[in-house]
């Protein structure tokens, strides 16, 4: 409900605020391929240079809107019971912002000192707000739209929600991933964002989702109970495991672990193929949602 919530009021958002940034008009510079009315001389230059930096503020905000646009389409595009909702949080704030950027560039006139430095001071929030935000926010969505499976038949003893040696196993390999997504993370800040988030602590964020099969009591409002707290138990025990298994790596990287758990019973998992038995093994997984990152940047500080 949230998530629907969120996407209502970006629509909200777009369709009152300015969609696009002002033409420039260039009276005595050519740029980008555009020819003023009059060449720059000794006398216009300083007029000519604020033309230039306005039309490359307006865009660095036409780029970082339509960087935040085509992000919203990628996250719309994962399963709303699958998507980290921080991301949300954060995707929003992001848009927020930058529209607010636009509508100050629209207000101001570069040809005034004081106009000419917001522009400026403007052009470099923007600058920021690509490299340390939209851009990373980007790769924290595609690791969003990854989901592991874990299979009931071999992760949980039958009918139960005790993992077997093989489930723990594969929890392992989730616990390697995070290790691995954090050293990404560290080059990737070292190249791009380095005096911004240098010395960050990080922040992963666990859901898991457990499913189960229909069959059981022919009493259905009993067997759907039985099957709910199943899933939810067996989603519980993965959470659990992981816990146990990520101490060393919390304290090595300065990581916060968030564990997000729900049991969804006889509910149709996404992306499921419909099969024609009662004990579909397909319906009995656990499907995981892994994100690591920055923690000032999936806290949403600034």
């Amino acid at each position: 409900m949230k998530i629907f919530s969120f996407f209502i009021l970006l629509g909200l958002l777009l369709a009152c605020s300015p969609k696009s940034l002002k033409k420039p008009v260039y009276n005595t510079t050519v740029f980008r391929g555009e020819r003023g009315k009059k060449e720059v001389n000794a006398y216009n230059k300083n007029k000519a240079q604020r033309e230039k930096d306005m039309a490359e503020a307006i865009e660095k905000a036409d780029a970082a809107k339509l960087a935040i646009e085509n992000q919203r389409k990628e996250l719309a595009s994962i399963d709303s019971t699958q998507r980290i909702s921080s991301i949300d949080v954060k995707l929003q704030a992001v848009f927020i912002r930058t529209q607010e950027i636009i509508n100050e560039l629209n207000s101001v006139s570069p040809y005034s000192s004081k106009g000419h430095e917001k522009a400026l001071k403007l052009s470099a929030e923007l600058n920021d707000l690509m490299h340390n935000q939209i851009n990373p926010l980007a790769e924290m969505i595609e690791s969003n739209k990854e989901v592991v499976r874990l299979g009931s038949d071999i992760t949980f003893e039958t009918g139960s929600a005790n993992l077997t040696k093989e489930g723990k196993k594969q929890v392992s390999a989730l616990v390697q991933k995070i290790e691995k997504d954090i050293l990404n993370w560290k080059s990737y800040l070292n190249h791009h964002n380095e005096n911004i988030f240098s010395n960050t602590d990080f922040r992963t964020i666990l859901v898991v989702n457990g499913y189960a099969d229909t069959q059981g009591s022919k009493n259905e409002a009993e067997r759907k109970e039985f099957n709910k707290k199943l899933s939810n138990d067996r989603a519980a025990a993965v959470a659990k495991e992981f816990e146990l298994q990520i101490k060393t790596i919390k304290e090595k990287y300065k990581v916060t672990v968030e564990l997000e758990i729900n049991g969804r019973g006889e509910d149709t998992p996404p992306n499921y193929k419909p099969g024609k038995k009662l004990d579909d093994g397909s319906r009995r997984i656990c499907n995981i949602n892994l994100v690591v990152g920055p923690k000032m940047l999936m806290y949403n500080e600034k």
